[in-house]
């Protein structure tokens, strides 16, 4: 797997377009033909295992583009007919049905797909999920009573302020998870929800989900919001880490889902190593790959999830219709700016 480096003009750009084309920037890199172009809305360390397992399965030759999967949609709409990319990657499946609605895709019907419970599947064929996560709550057992974390809404009562920790708003799945909860809470509640996060984080806003994990195991924080497949990725690193994770809502609607998803692209050059690839990622094998290197939960009912995770039903989830809101996107990024979140 190649990893496209980038200029650094390019990278420094600001706004919106920070990952995508300048007026009169000229793409850095050339594909050859007969290469794959992925572009990655997910984070390397879970993009290269899968790249990594096509190319050895197929012997077709890569380049990766990883970056925020907002951003990449930016790029991918601002490049148009000149975009080098086959494959959108995203690590929420919601930014693919907002580029379906923009024209930015084509339909694919995998027939590994076929087993891939209908939920999971964009309109028209145009994207379909790759793998499922659940939003939970992480703590350290030093500090914290899990009786204590029973609904995602504990996360904004007074009484965490100073003890929580939680992404930067822009995080996709933070975004995602919002989303879903506007249609589980209503508008108001989540309103009050960010209000409340907001004052108990306070400067506890860190960049990714992985530095979050650290800090509640330092104890520099005491709960943090998460995806549930960090809190794994940690321990498997080390068992000793003082961490527990609630899965919230069991009373309820269940835990929050998000979903990651791939699409080819409208512009794409090279279709039919792009249909493999979404072959690939819809496999046993490529399926096994998010369930037991990434510790997610796979689409495909033929492949059971790491035996760490929660077995089939022992813990409650959200319906994964929720998962997809995409017309509470834009509801959600106008909550989180009217509130003032980082």
């Amino acid at each position: 797997m190649k990893r496209i480096a980038m200029p650094a003009r390019v990278w420094a750009a600001a706004g919106a377009a920070w990952l995508g084309l300048l007026g009169g920037v000229a793409l850095p890199w050339l594909a050859a033909a007969d290469e794959l172009v992925i572009y990655s809305g997910r984070g390397e360390r879970f993009t290269r295992p899968i790249v990594e397992a096509f190319e050895a399965a197929t012997g077709i030759a890569t380049q990766t583009l990883v970056g925020d999967s907002n951003q990449l949609l930016t790029r991918i709409e601002e490049e148009g007919e000149r975009t080098q990319a086959d494959v959108f990657l995203t690590n929420y499946a919601g930014l693919l049905d907002i580029a379906r609605r923009r024209g930015l895709l084509q339909p694919y019907r995998s027939p590994a797909g076929e087993r891939v419970p209908p939920e999971f599947h964009g309109p028209d064929d145009t994207w379909i999920a790759a793998s499922a996560r659940a939003r939970v709550i992480v703590y350290n057992t030093d500090r914290v009573d899990p009786a204590r974390l029973s609904s995602m809404l504990d996360l904004a009562d007074p009484e965490w302020e100073g003890q929580l920790g939680i992404t930067v708003s822009s995080n996709a799945s933070f975004i995602g998870g919002l989303a879903a909860m506007i249609k589980q809470e209503g508008t108001e509640r989540v309103r009050g929800f960010l209000e409340g996060i907001k004052r108990n984080a306070g400067n506890s806003v860190y960049p990714t989900h992985t530095p979050l994990v650290s800090a509640v195991a330092r104890g520099e924080v005491a709960i943090g919001l998460i995806n549930q497949y960090y809190y794994y990725r940690a321990l498997a690193k080390n068992p000793a880490l003082p961490l527990a994770i609630v899965y919230p809502d069991q009373e309820t609607h269940g835990a929050t889902v998000t979903v990651s998803g791939l699409a080819i692209l409208r512009h794409a050059h090279n279709v039919p190593s792009a249909r493999r690839f979404v072959d690939f990622v819809l496999s046993d094998a490529g399926q096994k790959l998010f369930a037991e290197v990434n510790y997610e939960f796979p689409v495909s009912p033929a492949v059971p999830a790491h035996p760490l995770l929660p077995q089939p039903g022992t813990v409650k989830f959200s319906p994964v219709s929720q998962a997809l809101q995409v017309e509470a996107i834009d509801e959600a990024v106008a909550l989180i700016k009217s509130v003032g979140l980082q």
